[in-house]
This record gives structure tokens, C-alpha cells and sequence, in this order.
């Protein structure tokens, strides 16, 4: 697993932090919430409100919604998040999203289908991974099986996690080469910066996209997941 900086700027991330284009990109899901919409099922509490979809259970440690997608080649996984609650009694939080699921399960569970879950987590006393505000891969096999496989130190940037800037509406751009297994996040402060990853697998096809969190009240928007290739 490497992963590289390819750009000097630094990832500011309020909480946890989805341009280049080519002709042949197709926009394979679109939603922007200004208006009702029946959600699938999933664990915790996922509501529309105020134009956007709130997950608002903070006691929820695998809060988890799953949209089906069509993914294969290369993809682009677009969103805007805020802070909307939690974290602070347990002083630990965390959100993520799960790409290139085969099977999507629609209870609670660690893992989910086939995947690889790309995760944003603060938790100083962590039992799993280093502790602190870290970036992380994890590899998922099944609704119970999924292992840590790369994490980046973000500690240097735990003091932006504030109550000044908590409702920060924060954009979030990745792009995932499932061929090449290169993964591409952007910097939220610098638009066309950002960093790399290799997962050093292909990631053949996937069917379902999750979002997920863990102890957080969070509100998403304006998500866009385009094929690029």
C-alpha cells in the first residue's frame, strides 16, 4: 500500500474530508435533496431535511446508508458534508464512504459486501489504528470481515476540529481508478490538489455506494458519482 502527497498544500479537514475531465465522463447518480425522496433502508437515523440528507443518531456507532451505482473503470465521487452534532461527550468521531460494493448489506455491520472504505476518523484513545486524526483504508470482505489496510497521519490538523468551523459546509471530490487501484482525494481547501493512494489490487466492478458515520450527526448534499472512464 503507498500512499503520496502530489501537491504542497495542506488537507484542512473540519471533520473528515470526494478536475480534471475527460469526454467520455457519464454522471451515473445525481441528487441534490431539494426535494422528498424515499431513502433505502439503513441503519441509524437518515432523514431529508432543510434541502439535505441528515444521518442524526449520534449514539450510532455503524450508521450506514447504501445507494445502488453502477461502478466499473474509473469513477468520481462527489458530495458536500457538515458537522451537525456529536463527538464531543465520547471526544471521538468519524465518516466515510464505502466504493465498489458487490453486495451491499442493509443492517449494521463493520464491513459491507466486497469494498474498500475510505475513512475519516478522530478518536484519541482508539483500540484499532493509531489514535488521533487519521485518514484510513480499510478493505472490506463481508458485513463482518474488514481490515485496516494504509492510514495517514492527520494530527497536525486536529485543531481545525473546532466549534468555529464545525458548520463549515465542506466539498469532497475522490476519484477511484478500479483498473489501476489508484485512489485520488482532494484537498478541500485548494480545488485540483490533492493526494494519492495505491491499493495495489484492481477493484474489478461494484453495484452500491455507502455512506456511513460513526457517532456523528452529519448532513450531506449535492452528491454527484460520475464515471469518468
Amino acid at each position: 500500500m503507498i500512499m503520496k502527497r502530489v501537491a504542497t498544500p495542506c488537507i484542512v479537514v473540519l471533520l473528515l474530508a470526494v478536475a480534471t475531465g475527460t469526454s467520455a465522463q457519464t454522471a451515473v447518480y445525481r441528487h441534490s435533496f431539494s426535494t422528498s425522496a424515499e431513502l433505502p433502508k439503513a441503519a441509524g437515523v437518515w432523514q431529508i431535511r432543510g434541502g439535505r440528507l441528515h444521518q442524526s443518531d449520534v449514539t450510532e456507532r455503524l450508521a450506514k446508508i447504501n445507494v445502488p451505482v453502477p461502478q466499473s473503470g474509473e469513477m468520481q465521487y462527489a458530495f458536500d458534508v457538515r458537522y451537525e452534532g456529536g463527538g464531543i461527550e465520547d471526544m471521538m468521531g468519524g465518516f466515510g464512504i464505502h466504493v465498489f460494493v458487490d453486495e451491499a448489506y442493509d443492517g449494521r455491520s463493520w464491513g459491507n459486501g466486497n469494498s474498500y472504505l475510505l475513512w475519516l476518523n478522530y478518536d484519541p484513545n482508539a483500540s484499532y489504528g493509531s489514535k488521533g486524526f487519521m485518514a484510513q483504508i480499510y478493505r472490506s470482505y463481508s458485513p463482518t470481515g474488514m481490515e485496516l489496510v494504509a492510514e495517514y497521519d492527520l494530527n497536525a490538523f486536529a485543531r481545525y476540529l473546532s466549534t468555529d468551523n464545525a458548520k463549515t459546509i465542506v466539498r469532497a471530490r475522490i476519484k477511484v481508478d478500479a483498473q489501476t487501484g489508484s485512489v485520488w482525494v482532494e484537498d478541500p481547501t485548494l480545488r485540483g490538489y490533492g493526494y494519492r493512494f495505491d491499493l495495489g489490487e484492481p477493484l474489478g466492478s461494484g453495484n452500491y455506494v455507502s455512506l456511513r458515520t460513526n457517532s456523528l450527526a452529519l448532513s450531506f448534499d449535492n452528491i454527484e458519482i460520475t464515471k469518468l472512464r
